[in-house]
């Protein structure tokens, strides 16, 4: 460091005390090995950040149909035992009818089932209309219909069943909700006796 004592003048002369400090100076910067490890890691990152972000969006995308079937069942359940009547959830597209083609990502219904002829009338209460879901698959097998749900008075549904969910054809961010007589519901990686959850014929 300068001493008190220095003299300007010694320095714009290059005397022996600059020398030494510039002699002292750290010059930085990279070797060429160190810039190709560099540059290698960047590349590195830059390939596994997109996978990890499409990894994400699926696992969201699968969470979010998830969250809204586990909700939308629940409900069902819960007016059906507040209503002391059947109340149905079944697959529709234009939030008024139930249908029996297409699958579950298309939309469905909820109605209380008045005449309990398990569709419904222009007489009977809509409950709730949930549109399409554009973004992953939804299947559902069951004991009973494929196309509708069923809850009764006192919240059971009689039947068991899966929902899959498929967000891309790999089927590695696929779940499956299990559904039980009592009308509880499982989340699972799993269908309900073991098996892969299959999404080899991801429709979107």
């Amino acid at each position: 460091m300068w001493g008190d004592d220095m003299d300007v003048n010694t320095l714009h002369k290059g005397g022996k005390d600059c020398r030494l400090l510039l002699s002292n100076k750290h010059i930085s910067g990279f070797t060429l090995i160190e810039l190709v490890v560099l540059l290698s890691v960047i590349a590195t990152i830059g390939f596994i950040i997109p996978g990890v972000s499409a990894s994400i969006i699926n696992n969201n995308k699968t969470a979010t149909a998830v969250n809204k079937i586990a909700a939308d069942m629940a409900y069902a359940r819960s007016e059906a035992i507040m209503r002391h009547h059947n109340v149905q959830l079944c697959k529709s597209i234009d939030g008024k009818n139930c249908i029996k083609v297409k699958q579950w990502e298309s939309g469905w219904i909820i109605f209380v089932d008045a005449n309990q002829n398990r569709k419904r009338e222009s007489t009977e209460t809509l409950l709730k209309y949930q549109p399409a879901i554009k973004t992953v698959n939804i299947t559902y097998r069951g004991s009973g219909s494929s196309h509708y749900i069923r809850f009764r008075a006192d919240g059971a549904t009689g039947v068991n069943g899966t929902f899959a969910f498929c967000s891309d054809s790999s089927g590695l961010h696929a779940r499956a909700l299990i559904l039980f007589r009592t009308g509880r519901l499982r989340l699972s990686k799993t269908r309900s006796g073991g098996s892969a959850i299959s999404c080899s014929s991801y429709r979107i």
